[in-house]
């Protein structure tokens, strides 16, 4: 596809020979594309926890340093006012303005200040680049693909060498069980994008691995909420009219799941409490989750406007316990990413999150009827999926802030604008003949 706007928009163009490589006129933005995909690798498929030689490195801190560098340097023409074309970059801005915002009136300023400027900030500036950056649907794929590889390598060594306590997988300092099942959830659908034939059989039999190692590892963690997650993903696409997955591997899918219901080595008991949740301690106890968001949500109306602050909801919690005579009880975190970011940063910063969300859905789902370009259908299809499943297990997971649920936002948007170009290219078409 190839598309000249006028100067206030991008040029859209596809590399289908090398995504890395453009025409000269955008060789400094390919620059930027190629150190953007190693950021990427580092910050989203954390090769520093595999290899832990790496970690005395900083690669994620260094690496940021280095995109932000090049990005002043070398892509001035980033920085364009049709970023704000898009409603879910709109919303994006304004949800960090009310986390900037909370920040005056956080019950630690100085958490929350640390948290969105150092910790978040990195997440910003990943939202920004892989919008300004990603600017056809080639190299879409070519981050989806890093992305599915890079995820897929650690869940396979995660497998390998992680380590069983209490029936329940565990790898590395950084995921705990339930977060790991999050992980493998956010690219688990987009390695069904790259199996079918118009891929080389190296990069078929490896998305198809992953796609498989994906699944198992969701069975070790003994994650409920991942374990829901996982059930929804495959309901919905079984049971829907699909462009990527066909009978034959809906047929795969199920027989796969019935292999591994059976044949794991998963903690069943763990799982069967889903279906007899009236002993629950999650539903009973002062310290379970449904107390954790009632609690969440009586605060989060007590504080309206600015909550109490990113990265302060343990804290309102244990405050909240103290004033009511539960000082021995333990300060926890949310548990489910909305009640998280309401508590934090009140009733308009959920409002924006779950808007966002739900934009991710509606502008996919366009797209996977609507895009004149299979390959943008197959992409939003699957990436429906992916979000489907992120947010699902998000419900039970303290995952507002999440560098994966920012990339469903940007990669929607981008999606988007795609789509925008694809109708001015038709209009152009009409006028033209």
């Amino acid at each position: 596809m190839g598309l000249t706007a006028s100067k206030n928009t991008y040029m859209i163009k596809d590399f289908s020979s090398n995504p890395l490589c453009g025409s000269d006129k955008n060789r400094q933005v390919d620059i930027l594309f190629i150190v953007f995909c190693l950021w990427l690798l580092v910050l989203m498929c954390r090769p520093q926890d595999i290899f832990p030689f790496l970690s005395p490195l900083r690669p994620a801190l260094v690496l940021s340093i280095i995109v932000f560098i090049v990005l002043i340097f070398r892509s001035h023409d980033l920085i364009q006012k049709l970023f704000y074309q898009e409603r879910q970059n709109k919303l994006f801005v304004y949800m960090v303005f009310f986390m900037i915002l909370s920040i005056p009136f956080a019950i630690y300023r100085r958490s929350s200040f640390e948290f969105v400027f150092t910790v978040y900030s990195i997440v910003i500036l990943f939202y920004y680049l892989f919008y300004g950056i990603v600017d056809s649907i080639n190299r879409l794929r070519t981050v989806i693909l890093l992305g599915c590889i890079g995820n897929g390598l650690y869940l396979t060594y995660s497998v390998a060498t992680g380590t069983m306590i209490g029936g329940r997988l565990f790898f590395g300092d950084m995921f705990d069980a339930n977060d790991l099942a999050f992980y493998a959830l956010s690219f688990l659908p987009l390695n069904l994008i790259f199996i079918s034939r118009d891929n080389s059989k190296l990069i078929r039999v490896a998305c198809l691995g992953f796609f498989i190692v994906g699944m198992l590892l969701i069975l070790l963690t003994g994650s409920r909420g991942g374990m829901l997650a996982l059930a929804t993903v495959i309901a919905v696409a079984l049971c829907t009219k699909s462009r990527v997955i066909s009978r034959p591997l809906k047929g795969f899918v199920i027989s796969l799941s019935i292999i591994l219901l059976f044949f794991a080595p998963a903690n069943s008991e763990r799982f069967n409490t889903i279906f007899n949740l009236e002993d629950d301690y999650n539903l009973q106890a002062e310290t379970g989750r449904v107390a954790i968001w009632k609690a969440g949500l009586r605060i989060m109306f007590e504080n309206p406007l600015t909550g109490v602050g990113v990265n302060n909801f343990a804290e309102a919690i244990g405050t909240d316990r103290q004033r009511r005579g539960e000082e021995s009880l333990r300060w926890q975190a949310a548990h489910n990413m909305v009640v998280q970011i309401g508590t934090e940063t009140g009733i308009i910063g959920m409002t924006l999150f779950l808007l966002m969300s739900m934009n991710v859905f509606r502008i996919l789902g366009r797209a996977r009827k609507e895009s004149d370009s299979g390959q943008l259908a197959k992409i939003a299809e699957m990436g429906r999926l992916g979000f489907l499943g992120l947010f699902v297990s998000g419900m039970f997971l303290s995952q507002a802030y999440s560098i994966f649920w920012a990339f469903y936002i940007s990669f929607s948007a981008i999606i988007s604008r795609i789509m925008s170009q694809e109708k001015t290219e038709q209009y152009t078409d009409k006028i033209n003949h």
